[in-house]
């Protein structure tokens, strides 16, 4: 489940400079299921919406690279979304780091949901396996930017 190596197949160890550092964590389906029904009652209550988004939520891979100073990993992890047929749904800036959110749809089901997250030192990506309808995701987009609103009136 962790191991020091990537577990992503964009990235191979010859990719990476000595000194880099890479954590991997393989997530299995009956760990997810585990978590996510001991934690579903309470989402249920708190945040239907995100709670109906995690349901879907099939398989999670994270891979966190630091100190990888001379690699090209970005441009790797671009070519591998472009060779996948994956389509950037967001980029944005937050706190000096890029975060991309990259989907791969079959039909109206999201299938695959690549996230890339880089700052001046360290990289993090995220594989995400779903069986999300479309519709269900712009739903949970307007209700996260509706509170959104929402608390931003409460704050002026």
């Amino acid at each position: 489940m962790i191991k020091r190596g990537s577990n992503m197949e964009f990235a191979k160890k010859s990719d990476f400079s000595n000194d880099a550092e890479i954590v991997s964590i393989n997530v299995p389906r009956i760990l997810m299921k585990s978590f996510i029904i001991g934690k579903m009652k309470e989402l249920k209550e708190d945040d239907p919406a995100l709670a109906m988004a995690i349901k879907k939520i099939k398989k999670i891979k994270f891979m966190a690279v630091s100190g990888a100073t001379t690699t090209n990993l970005s441009d790797k992890f671009n070519s591998y979304l472009a060779k996948n047929n994956f389509e950037e749904l967001m980029s944005l800036y937050s706190e000096g780091a890029r975060i991309t959110i990259n989907t791969k749809m079959k039909g109206d089901k999201v299938k695959n949901i690549m996230l890339g997250i880089k700052d001046s030192e360290d990289h993090v990506f995220v594989d995400i396996k779903s069986d999300l309808d479309i519709n269900e995701l712009n739903r949970l987009i307007e209700e996260y930017e509706d509170k959104k609103e929402q608390n931003a009136s409460i704050v002026q």
